[in-house]
């Protein structure tokens, strides 16, 4: 590191007060008696402490190491200076904690003095720092581990509060990976166990069993008889997380690649930045084919690169500096068409099953969509043909209310929802019928006096997106509305409904309820904002859109710590990080981080609903960074449909392997079947795609929700263009390209169901599209066309 800190262990800059305390100018650090710290304290880019778990078996730092099932975790030895030792089979760990005047950092030292090498499943650091997220308001100072990215010559990643201060943690030596303890749940039935919704620690695995990630490392299995290994581990704090890439070059000199955009089209031209002395880059495609660069030197240590992206599929980027490498992923999605059509013929074959859960049978969002603007006769009408089946086995049709979990509400939601699409796809009076109806009965169900969407004693209104599904029939009615009376009226009921259920989130300020374990929740977050943001985008008054534009931004802002933002990985950008779904979906244990998974897109419609209200640019880039991962989930050679991508890099799972044979596919079944309920088999995963299992499982699995994010497709960038001017007169367009005729520009759509303009320009101009022709006029930003 740049500050030499290697030669600090007993000679630093730091002041010691005490055996207790280091301090400088910029930073204190409290230690216990037994050495692990009990907090950390900031006095730069504003006070900010780190809390660390003050109870026995999660402090830290510790040593930690697990072999043949066996977890050990020994207690330090104080040394003195600030210099603790311990020891697990022969192998001696010793921690120094180390000092500059910017930030601390702590030295592990590992030597085997045993007569055997040491192969451990993983040995490294259980951090201590405090990310059990349980209750409001304490959750918004948590750190939670929002992005590790192991290098193969070093490591760095960052922990992130809701209140948006970034902790950085940088080692300049190789780290064999990561992992983090999750929380278990209940028992379901007993003795099984499923996972619950925190997290307990952060590990850093200094040594790891293979087979691990090819970015990672691949050398750190083990440590031989005699030998020696040194890592040094910089607590660096950043601030702002805008300022992570220069608050890390700061300190160590290592690449860093920085990709403000991570998604394009075929042919479009790639922009981003290194930050290293004298990079060698290239760029290859999947096929291992070198494309041709131009870089430019920015300043010193930081240079510029473009190249053209031929057609889609994902691109590896791979730079080395003074020594050490890193790596970065850029994606060029297919054709949104090709996306949607894909996507309905993934809706037969991975089975949607009437049960419990929508999340089983959600595919039919996408299947209604591509019905909409891709029509095929004979594939929709099966479609079609099957949702009615679900739709009777699920509801009583003359009552119109679900038969079966009536407290699940999202459900229901979930199912009036699909009856508006599948509306505007046929123009079917009867699905709109059912939809109002079915509103109806959710309001008289689950609505109280405060306006919220109750299941008993607990607030749903996020759970899933109840109100804004309320909105989406409203809309429709409205239209209906304009020339029919009582479609007017229902309209209105439907409208002042989940305005009243969106102004009690609007006044909860963050107190908000969801579904399972209170925790500082991904979907209940994302699922309030894009609410709030939608009601705001609705209304006419410039006032009350600037109080829900606030009231959205406050809460999406907080939500950047659970949203892989800066990671420079094409599929995973835009990812929200959940990390309990897929013992439910694809009935696999343990908890593993899911990013992206279908409940990604409620995020994604929160920056959408962000850009239309604010014009901020970065909103609509994270959105269209967002799609990008989202299209890689139907892989671009196969067309095969895959559940999630799984972040974690080195995961011993179980999964059900077997399907029940007491039901068929379109049998009722209810309840979440426990994977150890059927034959289960163990293997080894880590940042890699997830295969569905519905086309097997028969019984109610949930990984269908993965049609999220092509309902989200849909609404944000399926038949939407967009155009801004920045600051500087540059056009930026997102969907289209442009050309200058004269004094005119014209617009040119990527795709021909893409039909509307919304512009964003600092001066009025001409501008033709789809071959019409309009002046902007007064209109600076909005819908053109």
């Amino acid at each position: 590191m740049k500050y030499c800190l290697c030669l600090l262990i007993f000679i630093g800059v730091f002041k010691a007060y005490s055996q207790s305390v280091i301090r400088t100018e910029n930073w204190e650090m409290q230690l216990d008696p037994e050495g692990y710290i009990k907090q950390l304290v900031f006095k730069d880019k504003g006070r900010d402490t780190i809390p660390f778990f003050r109870q026995t078996g999660k402090r830290g730092p510790s040593f930690y190491a697990e072999r043949e099932g066996k977890l050990q975790c020994p207690r330090w030895t104080a040394l003195g200076n600030q210099l603790f030792r311990t020891e697990v089979e022969g192998v001696e760990c010793e921690l120094a904690y180390l000092s500059t005047e910017k930030y601390p950092a702590i030295q592990l030292t590992l030597t085997n003095r045993s007569t055997t090498p040491y192969q451990p499943q993983k040995a490294g650091l259980k951090l201590g720092i405090d990310t059990y997220m349980d209750k409001y308001p304490d959750w918004f100072d948590k750190y939670f581990p929002t992005l590790m990215r192991n290098e193969k010559t070093h490591f760095y990643g960052y922990m992130q509060t809701p209140r948006g201060h970034t902790l950085a943690l940088v080692c300049e030596q190789p780290i064999a990976s990561w992992s983090v303890d999750y929380n278990l749940g209940y028992q379901d039935p007993a003795p099984h166990w499923f996972m619950g919704h925190r997290i307990e620690s952060l590990n850093l695995d200094l040594l790891n069993c293979l087979p691990l990630p090819p970015r990672h490392p691949q050398h750190l299995y083990e440590l031989k008889q005699g030998e020696s290994k040194s890592w040094v581990i910089a607590f660096v704090n950043i601030g702002k997380l805008s300022d992570l890439e220069k608050g890390i070059s700061d300190i160590v000199e290592i690449p860093l690649i920085d990709l403000s955009r991570t998604s394009y089209t075929s042919g479009e031209e790639a922009t981003f930045e290194i930050w290293g002395e004298q990079p060698q880059v290239e760029v290859v495609t999947d096929n291992g084919m070198l494309l041709p660069l131009q870089t430019a030197r920015i300043k010193a240590g930081r240079t510029q690169v473009k190249v053209i992206l031929p057609r889609p599929g994902l691109y590896q980027v791979n730079v080395k500096s003074k020594g050490k490498i890193a790596e970065a992923v850029l994606t060029v999605h297919p054709s949104w068409e090709w996306v949607f059509r894909k996507a309905r013929e993934n809706v037969r074959r991975y089975h949607q099953k009437p049960t419990s859960h929508a999340e089983s049978w959600y595919g039919f969002y996408s299947a209604f969509l591509a019905a909409r603007y891709f029509p095929e006769e004979g594939e929709d009408g099966l479609i079609q043909d099957y949702f009615e089946l679900l739709f009777q086995k699920l509801h009583d049709t003359v009552r119109m209310e679900p038969l079966y979990y009536k407290s699940r509400i999202q459900n229901t939601s979930t199912t009036i929802g699909m009856l508006v699409d599948k509306y505007e796809a046929s123009k079917n009076i009867r699905d709109l019928e059912r939809a109002s109806r079915l509103a109806d009965w959710l309001i008289g169900f689950s609505q109280k006096e405060n306006g919220a969407y109750y299941n008993r004693k607990t607030v749903y209104t996020s759970v899933i997106y109840i109100a804004k599904s309320m909105l989406e029939l409203a809309i429709a009615e409205q239209e209906l509305g304009k020339q029919d009376r009582k479609w007017r009226e229902r309209g209105e009921r439907h409208y002042q409904s989940a305005k009243r259920a969106i102004d009690q989130l609007v006044a909860s300020r963050g107190d908000f309820q969801t579904e399972g374990e209170m925790t500082f929740e991904d979907g209940m977050i994302s699922c309030s904002a894009l609410q709030i943001g939608m009601l705001g985008i609705l209304q006419q008054k410039e006032e009350d859109r600037r109080h829900y534009t606030e009231a959205m931004l406050e809460i999406l802002n907080s939500h950047d710590c659970l949203t892989q933002l800066r990671v420079p990985d094409a599929r995973r950008r835009q990812g929200t990080m959940r990390y309990w779904e897929a013992q439910y979906d694809v009935e696999m244990l343990p908890n593993m981080f899911n990013s992206p998974h279908g409940w990604s897109g409620w995020r994604a419609y929160a920056t959408y609903y962000a850009y239309l209200l604010t014009g901020e640019e970065k909103w609509l880039q994270q959105t269209f960074n967002a799609m990008g991962a989202f299209a890689n989930l139907i892989d671009y050679k196969t067309g095969q449909l895959r559940w999630a991508f799984v972040v974690d890099p080195y995961l011993e799972v179980e999964q059900a392997c077997s399907a029940d044979k007491k039901y068929d596919f379109s049998d009722l079944s209810f309840g979440n079947p426990h994977p150890c309920l059927y034959d289960t088999r163990k293997f080894t995963i880590g940042e890699q795609y997830v295969n569905m299992i519905s086309d097997w499982q028969t019984v109610n699995s949930q990984d269908n929700d993965v049609h999220e994010v092509f309902k989200c497709m849909g609404e944000t960038v399926l038949t939407n263009a967009f155009l801004i001017e920045r600051e500087n007169g540059e056009y930026r367009s997102y969907n289209c390209k442009i050309k200058k005729v004269g004094k005119k520009i014209e617009v040119i759509p990527d795709e021909k169901q893409i039909t509307h303009l919304h512009i964003n320009l600092k001066k009025p101009c001409v501008l033709s599209f789809q071959g019409k022709e309009k002046a902007t006029g007064d209109l600076k930003r909005g819908w053109l066309f």
